[in-house]
Parts: C-alpha cells; sequence; structure tokens
C-alpha cells in the first residue's frame, strides 16, 4: 500500500511567493512606464507654458508702457486744464498729448494652453500644486485687467468720441502716432486742439479717463507679480 505523499508545502509556498512578486512586478513596471508618460506629458506642457508665458511677458511690457504713456499725458492735460491757458510755444504739443491720453490698448496674453489644461481634467499632469493654484487664478487675473481696459475703452467711444467728433477734426489728431507711420494717407493740419484745456467739460472728461487709467496702471502690479511668479514656478518645474 502506497504511503500518503506528503504536501510540499515550502515548494508551493516558493511558488506562490514567487507568483505574487511576479504579478506584482508586473503591475510596478507597468505604472513606471505610465508615470514616465505622464512625466513626458508634464514636460511637454510646462514647455508650452513656458512659451506662454514669455510671450505674455513680452506683451504686458509693451502695454503696461503704453497705459503709462496715457496716464501721463492726462497728467499733463489737466494742469493745462488747471491753469486755464496753453503757451503758444506748446499750442501744437496738445494734440499729442490728447492722442496719447485717449489712446487704447489692451492685455491679450496666449490663453490656449492654460485654458486647455484646465479645461481637459488633465491638469493632474502638474505634479506642481503651488503652480496649479497660480495658472488656476492667471485667467481671472487677466479678465478683471481686461475689465477695466474695456471701461475705458467704453468711456472713450460714449463721452470722448462724440467730444472731440464735434469740435476738431480727428483725423488730424494721430500725429501722435507719426513714428509709427512713414507718411499720411492725408495731410496733417493745425486742429487747434490747445483751445479745449479750457473747457471744463473737457477737463472733465480727461479726468475721469485718468482715474480710468489709473486704476488699470494699480491693477497691473498684481498682474505682472502673478505672471513673474508663474514663470519662475515653471523654470524650477522644468529643472527638476
Amino acid at each position: 500500500m502506497n504511503k500518503i505523499q506528503e504536501i510540499p508545502w515550502p515548494r508551493i509556498l516558493a511558488e506562490g511567493t514567487a507568483i505574487i512578486v511576479s504579478i506584482l512586478l508586473a503591475f510596478w513596471i507597468q505604472a513606471w512606464w505610465e508615470s514616465q508618460g505622464d512625466a513626458k506629458q508634464e514636460q511637454a506642457l510646462l514647455a508650452a507654458l513656458a512659451e506662454d508665458f514669455t510671450q505674455a511677458d513680452e506683451l504686458l511690457s509693451v502695454v503696461k508702457s503704453m497705459h503709462i504713456m496715457t496716464a501721463r499725458a492726462g497728467e499733463q492735460l489737466i494742469t493745462l486744464g488747471e491753469k486755464g491757458n496753453v503757451p503758444e510755444a506748446d499750442q501744437n504739443g496738445v494734440d499729442l498729448l490728447i492722442s496719447s491720453h485717449f489712446a487704447r490698448f489692451t492685455f491679450d496674453p496666449p490663453m490656449g494652453t492654460v485654458e486647455s489644461v484646465l479645461g481637459s481634467g488633465r491638469i493632474d499632469l502638474l505634479t506642481s500644486q503651488e503652480l496649479i493654484a497660480e495658472l488656476t487664478k492667471w485667467s481671472s487675473v487677466v479678465t478683471q485687467l481686461n475689465n477695466l481696459e474695456i471701461e475705458a475703452r467704453s468711456h472713450f467711444y460714449n463721452r470722448i468720441y462724440p467730444y472731440l467728433a464735434s469740435r476738431v477734426q480727428l483725423k488730424d489728431l494721430d500725429k501722435g502716432y507719426s513714428q509709427l507711420f512713414e507718411s499720411f494717407p492725408w495731410e496733417q493740419e493745425q486742429t487747434d486742439a490747445y483751445k479745449l484745456v479750457s473747457d471744463q467739460e473737457f477737463i472733465n472728461i480727461v479726468y475721469l479717463h485718468w482715474v480710468i487709467k489709473t486704476n488699470i496702471l494699480d491693477y497691473l502690479a498684481p498682474v505682472e507679480a502673478s505672471l513673474i511668479r508663474i514663470r519662475d514656478l515653471i523654470k524650477a518645474e522644468l529643472i527638476d
């Protein structure tokens, strides 16, 4: 009679352990490959963001200088209005001040990558929670600045344009942009715009526009700070 064969528990245990380890190893390898894919996607995403925010930085620098120009022109017009007259030697320069003060600029940075990331649900590709928070905030920061710029544009078309159109030749107020053109499509004439500074209605319009421009300049500071933080965070993540 055959003896009952003993169960080789050590061998079964070893084989079972080997199977479990191999399964776990397979899962680990798969997870590793997937993480490698996400890492590459994150780097590509960071590179695209870096390019967009480099452009945004350049645009903001230009727009900021333009808003500063318009605000300073407004201050000069208000000062002339307080005096009530313009010295003959300075009369031609009033055209330049008016065209400069009422120039319209908006900050329109590239938002495609940011909006794509926030709207696609793949924001999890970014490992920096601080960067995610700043990018989420960026859209609202830009929108608030645009709202102020829209307010300035609306004030121009609703109050300033009708006023100027009834008093001066608007086509001749573009003298302030002579540096942008080699020549004008029409002959430039003296507008006698300097006479406007003695009109209190005009000075009130200028003052209100200057206040709006000052608000824009004040709000440019947090926009600039946000942009710098985002660029620094992107740079740090790209290095890592």
